[in-house]
């Protein structure tokens, strides 16, 4: 689908979580700037985090959980080396029966094992539509 403006953004990754099952692992990929973080405040809104808009992406601190209709949990990979996991106790937090779990930068996960996730890939159309795809 297409996207046009960072609004519709947002309201694509709401109605995705919304119709999401707990457990959720949704894994996104993109460019720098291709709007993942913006998809992951959708998301957190969808889930019912209340105030989505304070959703950032956690580039230092590698994973902000916040609290909604069920506990998210928001993992930026950047500035992890693609694989390199062992010290984020990320099988605690994909074990996490009543949480969703939103991971930018999905490439960086390498072997690590998620059944079921959900992959969003964004990619730039122009400065201000993004293709979003969904499997």
């Amino acid at each position: 689908m297409i996207s046009g403006s960072e609004q519709e953004t947002h309201n694509i990754a709401k109605q995705l979580a919304v119709s999401l099952q707990i457990p959720a692992h949704i894994l996104l990929h993109g460019e720098l700037g291709a709007g993942k973080t913006l998809f992951a405040k959708g998301l957190a809104d969808g889930f019912g985090v209340k105030d989505a808009d304070e959703v950032s992406s956690p580039t230092f601190t590698l994973i902000n959980q916040y609290s909604g209709r069920v506990k998210v949990y928001h993992i930026d990979l950047y500035r992890i080396e693609t694989g390199a996991l062992d010290s984020l106790g990320l099988e605690e937090i994909f074990d996490d029966p009543n949480a969703a779990v939103i991971v930018e930068w999905a490439e960086h996960l390498g072997s690590f094992e998620t059944p079921g996730a959900i992959q969003v890939f964004i990619s730039y159309v122009d400065d201000h539509s993004r293709k979003i795809d969904i499997c």
